[in-house]
This record gives C-alpha cells, structure tokens and sequence, in this order.
C-alpha cells in the first residue's frame, strides 16, 4: 500500500530481483514492537514485511534491517554525544537508518502511518534536526532514485 511504488520502481528498474526482497514475518514485526513496548507507523511495518531482512543492493552500506534494528538508538544517541549535538531526540523518536556510523534517520512514532523523516549527519554544522523527507515512503522513494541514477551505473561497470 505505501510502498507498492518502490517496490515497482525496485524491480522495473532492474535494480533488484524479486527474490532479493526478503522481508520478516508478521510475527517478528509484532515481536519488535511487543519488546520495544511501541506501535510502529503503518508504512514501517510494510518495509519490514517486505524487506526488512534483506533488499539485495538497495539500501546496503546503510544498517536498517532487522539484525541491526537493537542496536540503532544506541549507536545514534553515542553519535550525537561524541559530536556534542545540542538537541536530544524525542521520547517517541525512532531510528530506522544509521549510513556508515556518521548519519542516521528517524522518525516519530507520533506522527501517523507514514511519518515525515528527519536526519542527522556530523560534521554538518547542523544545530538542530532535519526535516528530510515528507513521509517515510517518500524516503524510500528517494533512495530509489538516488540509487539509479547513481549506484546502479558504478555496480553495472
């Protein structure tokens, strides 16, 4: 539902095959929230369901599947201590996405079934969070496209 365009594009793009997309089952989904004590937004749930094992190319280099869901706010939360961020994250913030131990994404678990995404990067002069994306499948689409335009071609060489 939220993510059928990026799951369309994945494919018609040749940028994965189908079978490269290994989600978790529906009963790990209801683990990750039951041990979290939270309800993860709608379009989060369906990326899990639908890759939130593996997604071949797409995303790698960035820690966002399953294996590493435990350890994200951790590694977020040392991030922005060892760069003396001024702001904290918010009690309902959820990291999703840290790329390569310098950036990370997230969204609030209060702001509906497809959140707005907000993003942290060091070394940016940023003094407060990023708004970077509308929604949570839009972010997805946007990786996508980035991925096209310049991933594939390197990987294709």
């Amino acid at each position: 539902m939220y993510l059928d365009r990026v799951k369309k594009q994945l494919i018609e793009l040749k940028l994965i095959r189908q079978d490269e997309l290994v989600g978790c089952t529906p009963d790990e989904v209801m683990a990750i929230q039951q041990q979290l004590g939270i309800s993860l937004p709608l379009a989060y749930q369906e990326f899990l369901l639908s890759m939130g094992r593996s997604a071949g190319k797409f995303l790698r280099g960035s820690d966002c599947f399953l294996n590493h869901l435990p350890q994200l706010q951790e590694w977020a939360v040392e991030l922005l201590n060892e760069n003396n961020f001024p702001e904290s994250l918010a009690d309902d913030a959820f990291i999703f996405l840290m790329h390569q131990g310098y950036q990370f994404s997230f969204f609030r678990l209060s702001e509906g079934a497809d959140p707005p995404i907000y993003s942290y990067c060091e070394e940016t002069n940023q003094i407060d969070f990023i708004k970077s994306h509308e929604s949570f499948s839009n972010f997805l689409v946007t990786e996508v496209e980035i991925h096209a335009k310049y991933l594939m071609p390197v990987a294709t060489k």
